[in-house]
């Protein structure tokens, strides 16, 4: 019967940053078997009252979480540090398997350095397995929006690499 792969697990990686918007609205809409969140401790605690929110963003994700079968796994790391938010990543990363599970990575929420690091890994691991690259926001009384971002990112990626070989190559001559 061809090539026919059975996805095991749909996996969602995702940032949390001060509103815990972002990382429901995909729990809610991709209901995925596991959502890896990459925080800071502070950002499990923070309690978002300006965005209609009264209580900690952990209790509100796990909140989400009861109403679908998701399980909830928060991959806690200094959200300004590379070295430590990659190495929440790797672990998540350990967890996957390519050849069986469909990802998909939601790089709206979290530090600057969180938001940058889930966008180039959701490129670069969706050259190799099944997934979306996913910008999900909801504001009170307002927009909703869940955007597959995959192939814009990916021509993107291509272009830059393409920019970057151009480049050097006029460096040589």
């Amino acid at each position: 019967m061809g090539n026919y792969q059975t996805i095991e697990m749909k996996i969602a990686i995702q940032g949390l940053g001060e509103i815990p918007t972002t990382v429901e609205l995909v729990i809610e809409r991709e209901t995925p078997d596991v959502s890896y969140v990459i925080c800071s401790d502070y950002q499990m605690k923070y309690v978002a009252k300006r965005a209609g929110y009264g209580k900690p963003n952990e209790q509100v994700i796990k909140a989400a979480v009861r109403k679908g079968k998701t399980k909830v796994i928060f991959q806690k790391c200094d959200v300004f540090d590379p070295t430590s938010v990659w190495e929440a990543i790797a672990k998540v990363l350990k967890e996957i398997d390519p050849k069986k599970d469909e990802v998909i990575v939601n790089y709206t929420g979290g530090s600057a350095v969180v938001r940058l690091l889930l966008g180039t890994l959701g490129v670069m691991l969706l050259t190799m397995m099944k997934g979306r690259i996913l910008y999900a926001i909801r504001y009170p009384k307002g927009v909703e929006l869940t955007t597959n971002h995959t192939e814009e990112l990916k021509d993107i990626f291509k272009k830059l690499k393409v920019s970057f070989g151009a480049m050097d190559a006029g460096k040589r001559s």
